[in-house]
């Protein structure tokens, strides 16, 4: 995953000029805007009372370094009214110097009415060098980590990335070559916690750099369930997860570098033994998924084009039938979207994911409800 980041940032970064220049999404669906000037919106999720929330992963700050910026950027919104008002901020974040492509706050998931369980990106291990002891103390404390926050505060769950670096360290037999076939640079030992789904008696991450779904329980322990594996080129990449009616675990994964369109795939994992398997093929560099209330399976395209040729307008919202190889387009020219979250008819998710910071009009990432 943090080929993807050098990536985003790159690209993102040329597509700054035409940033604001670009409509919203246009599609046979209806697609309206609920909320803007989000600073790099991620997940979102739904509480047990109706109301929506959205990671943002900050836009990085001001100590720079290393083609980097960092800071405590990072946090939640509750979006109501078109408006988004924090719940959690202050955490850490790092981006380019224009704040695109942060990694701060990614994945979120609630039970309830205000249990959000969230996780950091990246891990420890991968902090940025010389930073000043409080950004240190917050990388130390932030990255990687799986939080629970309530109103009436916030408790540290377990540290996954922290975890995940160790294990993949240990398994260099799995990872990847960076560049791809160089057999140079293993992708091994890394870590970058995405996506969280919480269930009650424990919460399942997404690691998108260690290629692990993982199951941490409520006392803070961290187990590997299962591997994603590589696709021929680069790394897997999982990026969200879900659960079924069948009690199977549902993974979209991004890929890595070099994979085209049509390269990701939805996985099967069984949580009982670990078993994964594909069920379906065809997608391309999926940022979000999961059910409809009718039971039936969404996928967020970061772009349609294929990662590494993402452009604005390239995004898109597709229907995945069981056991397909094709899926089928429900709304297109979404703008870099990532996360999942569906009512009926209706699914939600965040654009201008990677959106940079500057700008006249403030921060540019939005939610959006695609009515079908």
């Amino acid at each position: 995953m943090s080929a993807i980041r050098r990536a985003a940032i790159a690209l993102a970064a040329a597509a700054v000029a035409v940033l604001l220049a670009v409509p919203a999404a246009s599609s046979a669906a209806t697609v309206t805007s609920l909320a803007k000037g989000l600073d790099n919106p991620r997940a979102v999720a739904f509480d047990a009372d109706g109301h929506l929330f959205v990671s943002e992963a900050g836009h990085g700050g001001t100590i720079c370094g290393g083609g980097g910026c960092a800071g405590l950027t990072s946090g939640i919104s509750k979006i109501e009214n078109g408006v988004a008002h924090p719940v959690v901020s202050g955490y850490f974040s790092a981006a380019s110097p224009e704040g695109t492509a942060a990694t701060g706050i990614q994945g979120i998931s609630i039970l309830n009415d205000w249990r959000i369980f969230a996780v950091e990106g990246e891990t420890a291990a991968k902090a940025p060098p010389g930073l000043p002891p409080e950004l240190a103390q917050a990388a130390a404390a932030q990255l990687g980590h799986l939080f629970e926050f309530t109103p009436h505060g916030k408790r540290t769950i377990a540290d996954v990335g922290g975890f995940d670096f160790k294990w993949s360290g240990e398994h260099l037999s799995l990872s990847s070559e960076e560049p791809p076939g160089s057999a140079k640079k293993l992708q091994f030992p890394d870590a970058n916690p995405y996506a969280v789904l919480a269930t009650g008696d424990g919460e399942w991450v997404a690691d998108a750099a260690s290629n692990t779904i993982d199951w941490v329980s409520n006392s803070g322990k961290v187990k590997v369930v299962a591997f994603i594996p590589n696709p021929p080129v680069s790394d897997a990449v999982p990026t969200c997860i879900a659960k079924g009616s069948d009690g199977a675990l549902y993974v979209g994964q991004l890929t890595g570098g070099g994979n085209g369109p049509g390269a990701a795939s939805i996985w099967r994992v069984e949580p009982w033994d670990g078993d994964v398997s594909k069920w379906a093929t065809g997608l391309t560099a999926v940022t979000g998924c999961g059910f409809d209330t009718d039971g039936d399976f969404y996928a967020v395209e970061f772009s349609e084009l294929g990662f590494e040729s993402f452009a604005p307008e390239t995004g898109a919202l597709v229907r995945v039938p069981p056991h397909s190889s094709k899926p089928i387009t429900v709304a297109s020219k979404l703008s870099f979207p990532n996360g999942f979250a569906a009512r009926a008819h209706q699914i939600y998710t965040a654009n201008w994911s990677i959106a940079p910071a500057a700008g006249s009009h403030g921060h540019t990432g939005e939610v959006v409800r695609i009515t079908h």
